[in-house]
């Protein structure tokens, strides 16, 4: 029974499909991650229904209405979290050093090598050159330690955690009526037609 609810959260009801704009409506004052959440489900309930291939049948025709709707409920979320960053700027990299964060990253990655090939020589030939990977371990920590308080990791952490927080808001605020409205992009077409496939119909007309 708490499968078949789970399922049954992101469909309309079975024998009354309706318009797509009535069914938008009973999402209102959801969340964005209750939606994400849900299709989640289905898509792991399908797997192990069917295995390898996915969802078949009139499974696949709900599959693909719960992607078509996560698809197009969660449209906006690049505008929290951009692909194009502000710490990828070159004028973000100029002011907090990236240069020196990068050379640390690189040096701290040849002593690294350098560290694994004295194990490696040592096990191969029966030495004991502690002092030498004591030495190369010492540089290994200070670099890491270098790395991890640099100026450009932290304005990085920074800004990742705030874009961390605005996608969470975003994915936890309760949808608008506005919101679910034909917003004339790709993704509503793509829904109406996934919903058309289940026996409903739309207000909107899309190019076919």
């Amino acid at each position: 029974m708490y499968i078949e609810n789970k399922l049954m959260e992101l469909l309309p009801s079975a024998g009354d499909v309706g318009t797509l704009e009535d069914f938008l409506k009973t999402l209102e004052g959801k969340t964005i991650k209750e939606i994400l959440d849900s299709v989640s489900f289905m898509s792991l309930y399908n797997m192990n229904k069917h295995g390898i291939g996915g969802a078949r049948g009139s499974d696949k025709d709900v599959m693909d209405f719960a992607n078509a709707l996560q698809n197009f409920v969660n449209r906006d979320v690049m505008k929290h979290k951009p692909r194009d960053r502000e710490y990828d700027t070159e004028e973000f990299k100029k002011e907090n050093d990236y240069e020196g964060y990068s050379k640390a990253r690189t040096q701290k990655a040849r002593v690294s090598i350098a560290r694994n090939k004295v194990k490696r020589d040592a096990l191969r030939d029966g030495e004991d050159r502690t002092d030498e990977l004591n030495k190369l371990e010492d540089e290994i920590d200070k670099l890491q330690d270098f790395i991890d308080n640099h100026q450009y990791l932290r304005g990085y952490r920074m800004i990742d955690a705030e874009y961390d927080q605005a996608v969470k808001d975003y994915h936890n605020a309760p949808i608008k009526a506005d919101y679910l409205k034909d917003d004339g992009s790709e993704a509503y077409d793509r829904l109406v037609k996934a919903f058309q496939a289940l026996g409903g119909d739309s207000e909107s007309i899309i190019d076919v």
